[in-house]
């Protein structure tokens, strides 16, 4: 019993540690809002539920996915990836996102060529397709189907702004939706997935590095 005590003392005291460098490192647990629109948005790489590891510390560049202040809401996040920056052009339709007349789209197929998502509005599940984009020399997924867009959204990122586009190139919510965010509002990177909705017991989606 003695030795017992003192392995969960000792456990606690670690980990206690671990805590407190990973803090002072910038580094924060946070469990992605099960918000319909969000959690959509964010497919397939990460989904509502998710336990993640988030850097608060440093400076955000392309490609990277980000969680920002709700323009609208203080009270709500946003998540996309940074596809533009201050002076950038940017036009996006469907899968196809150009970058000062640079056009990037999918250059293969995920492993699992499909991912189930949630429609945000009628909470229907939707098989989308999952493909692989390369940008700002990384690559990342996305999820795409039918969309609501007819026109691309072309726009000019003002200095001190970032523009955000969701992995989930159909049930978006991000520059397109809200504008150019400020780049002050965004300092925090998507890291690391702990574990997925279904919890630490399950091997699905669980200790991966986000792209």
């Amino acid at each position: 019993m003695r030795k017992l005590v003192k392995f969960l003392l000792w456990s606690a005291g670690i980990i206690a540690i671990l805590l407190l460098i990973a803090r002072l490192s910038g580094l924060r647990l946070w469990t992605i809002p099960k918000d319909p629109f969000l959690g959509a948005s964010v497919a397939p790489t990460v989904f509502a539920g998710d336990l993640v590891v988030v850097m608060t510390s440093g400076q955000r560049g392309a490609n990277e996915l980000v969680r920002c202040v709700d323009p609208d809401d203080s009270q709500r996040w946003v998540m996309g990836r940074i596809y533009g920056q201050s002076g950038d052009t940017m036009s996006v339709l469907g899968t196809s996102v150009s970058v000062n007349g640079r056009r990037y789209s999918t250059t293969e197929a995920c492993v699992d060529d499909e991912v189930l998502v949630n429609d945000p509005v009628s909470g229907a599940p939707k098989k989308l397709r999952c493909a692989r984009v390369e940008f700002a020399g990384g690559w990342h997924f996305i999820a795409s189907g039918e969309t609501r867009d007819t026109s691309p959204a072309e726009h000019r990122v003002g200095a001190g702004r970032v523009y955000l586009v969701s992995d989930n190139r159909s049930y978006h919510e991000d520059s397109r939706d809200f504008g150019a965010l400020n780049a002050d509002t965004c300092t925090d990177r998507v890291l690391f997935r702990l574990w997925g909705t279904e919890g630490f017991t399950s091997s699905k989606r669980r200790f991966e590095f986000v792209r």
